[in-house]
């Protein structure tokens, strides 16, 4: 039979049973975030900046609604740009997108009428998102690797891409 006046109590110091609470806390919290960025893994903003070249930069902003995804995008450079919205839908992991454009210089159908059929797709890639784009014509399905973009943090600077082409101006 166990005598329970006979068991040893395990002592600590205040400050390593702190820091044990602290770090399991943290592990929860570590987890809750990465299960809330799985449920909707291509919600919220990202971008894309270069420093080199003409300066290229691109923007989405996405809202995700089950497989369904709509939201707002910018691509340029410091001489010129576009923008407009996007809506689009996921399958086997790849979000899938039709834009319309700002204006008629965008190149696509414009807002708030989108072009007929999906022409690139974004991908999660650990914590970036990497957009690619339809390469010849509509129906080929051929993709090109276009830029990979970062979650735009409040008070974090966005990381810069200083890798141009050489023949990058």
């Amino acid at each position: 039979m166990f005598d329970i006046r006979s068991r040893t109590r395990l002592r600590l110091p205040r400050g390593v049973f702190v820091l044990g609470v602290l770090a399991t806390a943290q592990v929860f919290c570590i987890a809750s975030a990465t299960d809330a960025g799985a449920t909707k893994p291509f919600g919220g903003n990202w971008g894309y900046k270069q420093t080199c070249g003409q300066g290229h930069s691109a923007t989405v902003t996405l809202t995700q609604t089950g497989n369904d995804v709509a939201g707002d995008w910018t691509d340029g450079t410091r001489v010129s740009g576009t923008d407009g919205s996007l809506k689009g839908s996921i399958r086997d992991g790849k979000l899938f997108v039709r834009y319309c454009g700002g204006d008629e210089q965008a190149g696509y159908a414009v807002c708030p009428k989108y072009e007929a059929n999906e022409s690139d797709y974004f991908v999660r890639q650990g914590s970036d998102l990497v957009w690619y784009q339809m390469i010849g014509k509509k129906g080929e399905n051929a993709f090109r690797k276009y830029v990979v973009m970062h979650p735009v943090v409040k008070g974090k600077p966005l990381p810069v891409d200083t890798h141009c082409a050489a023949d990058a101006n």
